[in-house]
């Protein structure tokens, strides 16, 4: 299944909120690529976003149109694995390595005729509910954006923080008071808190029934993230500090959090997302799929690993496709649930 083409598609995907922003940056938009990789008639699509804190969309372009499709033009598509090692080998970024491992599982189950969770082992489970996000906001903002989602279908959200504690707390209990027990609330800091701080943050919100705090602290402090971990009554989710197996190790072997965030962007494929998911289970820490704004094609293929690991968190954060205009790949979610189905590869499309 010889690689006959690669072909880069890039598009400045203007968010749905214009005034988005979190504790470390503000983007009025998200540029989106779209990899695709032809072997024998059959075209499997990947994708991948830069990221104001991370990496350049000049970058990604430069990486995936040179390195990247000179490396796959004529190789076997069915040897994923070798594949994927030498892009690594070339020290390329993960989030480029990411987007062809998309396209390689699109069309390797595009090949077989079935999707990917299939020729993982099969699903465990239907799909879930979405969390999405919201940026940091005011309190009134912050409930009027919450019901318009709400309105949408959606009753989970991860709330976006980092602007100090007082401020923080308001933020949740307006969000609370608003809308009770109907809205499922998940927390972001984004790493805008020393240790003590999180500390007194994550008792504050001990009333208001949040479910999770993601990365509150500085993403390399892992003997910090084990003190809050210790200390909270709320769990603590650690994302960037989970960047493949390795260091996924070192935070279960620390116990530096009660649950991980799991990204095909952050480690690089889909393999070690289960890898990641399967260690981390082993050592009874949770495992949660995380997202952020990029094409649906991402979402779409973290759904598949989220029905195709037994333990993994029914809510996953596979909406924020939603979050963008501009996208050129569909199918995913209704009614603010996610659902895998038995198309064949990662399930999504391209649009005309």
């Amino acid at each position: 299944m010889r690689i006959a083409r690669v072909s880069v598609g890039r598009a400045s995907m203007p968010r749905v909120d214009p005034s988005w922003r979190t504790a470390t940056y503000a983007a009025s938009a998200v540029e989106g690529l779209i990899v695709e990789v032809e072997a024998d008639g059959l075209v499997g699509i990947g994708g991948t976003a830069a990221h104001p804190n991370s990496v350049t969309g000049d970058v990604l372009e430069a990486q995936l149109k040179g390195p990247v499709s000179n490396a796959l033009v004529g190789t076997d598509a069915l040897e994923r694995t070798a594949i994927r090692e030498r892009l690594r080998g070339a020290q390329l970024h993960r989030s480029a390595v990411s987007a062809v491992d998309l396209a390689l599982n699109d069309l390797v189950g595009k090949r077989a005729g079935l999707p990917c969770h299939a020729l993982w082992g099969g699903a465990v489970r239907p799909g879930g509910e979405v969390i999405r996000f919201v940026g940091v906001k005011s309190p009134t903002e912050l409930v009027a954006a919450a019901g318009a989602l709400m309105e949408e279908g959606f009753t989970h959200l991860k709330v976006k923080l980092g602007t100090g504690l007082a401020e923080d707390v308001e933020r949740i209990r307006a969000l609370r008071s608003d809308f009770g027990d109907r809205v499922w609330i998940a927390v972001d800091g984004n790493g805008a808190y020393r240790t003590d701080g999180a500390i007194e943050l994550s008792r504050a919100l001990e009333p208001y029934d949040v479910r999770l705090i993601e990365q509150p602290i500085d993403y390399d402090d892992l003997e910090g993230l084990a003190r809050l971990t210790a200390a909270s009554p709320i769990p603590i989710m650690a994302d960037q500090s989970v960047r493949g197996v390795d260091s996924a190790l070192e935070v279960c072997r620390r116990h530096a959090a009660h649950v991980v965030s799991i990204k095909a962007g952050q480690t690089g494929s889909l393999d070690e997302c289960r890898r990641v998911a399967e260690m981390c289970l082993a050592f009874g820490i949770r495992v949660h799929v995380g997202g952020g704004g990029h094409p649906c094609v991402v979402d779409a293929a973290m759904a598949q690993v989220a029905v195709s690991v037994p333990g993994i968190e029914e809510e996953c954060e596979v909406g924020e496709h939603l979050a963008v205009s501009g996208d050129i790949t569909s199918g995913l979610i209704r009614n603010g649930r996610f659902e895998v189905t038995d198309a064949p590869g990662l399930g999504v499309s391209i649009v005309d």
